[in-house]
């Protein structure tokens, strides 16, 4: 985690228990819904997992649970996982995760919208409620040349780092000459 997103996460919690304490009162469930990457660098052609976290902050359950999120066909391709979702219901204080699995096709700045959950106060309500995710942005997916550069072992520094270690030990005792004693320079 960079400090960026650790800054992300810390900001969605403190909204999220926020929000839990506003809506405490009112005995309705209320939806808050988490998207986020599980991969720092997501490369061309590698799987991108997309981690989907639905909490219900009301003190009811939230009936007839349905996520949706859509991924451009033409950017990615589905690996695991099915973009949609759906539950019965969620219980007060509960929390649900979904996982899908994307491959990019190419890389370059990919778009995410924001991810859109549907659900109802009672299972006999006919009025929907909505809620939306967090969008992800412009995702940067690096190229498979990008990965195979990061992955790389770098043999050549690690041997001009162990050359320059060698040499910073041995210029000491290289330039360290004991004392020659009388004897020996007579000799």
């Amino acid at each position: 985690w960079n400090r960026r997103e650790t800054m992300k996460a810390g900001l969605f919690l403190l909204g999220l228990c926020a929000l839990g304490c506003a809506v405490q009162s009112e005995g309705k469930a209320h939806l808050l819904i988490q998207k986020a990457m599980l991969t720092n660098r997501p490369f061309a052609g590698k799987d991108l997992p997309i981690r989907y976290r639905i909490f219900n902050v009301g003190n009811a359950a939230a009936h007839d649970v349905t996520l949706e999120d859509e991924w451009s066909p033409e950017e990615f391709q589905p690996v695991s996982g099915l973009q949609t979702g759906t539950w019965s219901h969620i219980a007060p204080g509960a929390n649900m995760s979904h996982i899908v699995v994307l491959r990019p096709y190419s890389y370059g700045y990919k778009s995410s919208a924001a991810a859109k959950v549907t659900y109802k106060h009672a299972a006999s309500d006919s009025e929907v409620q909505t809620s939306f995710s967090n969008d992800l942005g412009l995702v940067p997916v690096l190229s498979s040349k990008d990965d195979d550069k990061l992955a790389a072992p770098h043999m050549t520094e690690w041997l001009i780092f162990i050359s320059m270690a060698l040499a910073l030990a041995a210029l000491p005792i290289i330039l360290f000459r004991p004392p020659q004693s009388a004897k020996s320079k007579k000799a």
